[in-house]
């Protein structure tokens, strides 16, 4: 679910939040951001198995398609002001990111390998069997 974030803007300039139990139901472990994506590379195209993810674009823009038991879903991130929540359980797809694009994401936990998904026809075993 894509969130438009709070923001504040006066002469100073626009501050935006994003506090845990509102937009974020997860306490953060991890930040990380993906950036210098070369043009037509892709990142993500895994699912953790624990692991919420929230996505900021803070710069920039780029394309993410999720994908769970309720089919898949696509979103545009171009703007500082809109955040996504990713799920456990979520195949993700990172693509078209701009020259400038910066996402930052905020993870529930520590990185595991142990965790993730990595082969989408694995990930739709694991997800049919869920239901």
């Amino acid at each position: 679910m894509m969130d438009q974030l709070k923001t504040h803007t006066d002469k100073r300039g626009s501050l935006t939040i994003v506090e845990r139990g509102l937009e974020i139901p997860f306490d953060i472990q991890r930040v990380y951001w993906i950036h210098n994506v070369p043009q037509g590379e892709e990142r993500g195209r895994h699912s953790n198995t624990e692991m919420y993810e929230y996505v900021v674009a803070v710069n920039g823009s780029v394309d993410i398609t999720l994908e769970d038991t309720n089919g898949r879903r696509e979103y545009h991130l171009d703007s500082k002001e809109k955040g996504l929540l990713i799920p456990p359980d979520t195949w993700d797809e990172l693509r078209n990111f701009s020259p400038d694009a910066v996402l930052l994401v905020m993870a529930s936990h520590n990185y595991n390998p142990d965790t993730y998904i990595n082969s989408y026809e694995e990930f739709l075993n694991y997800i049919h069997k869920k239901k």
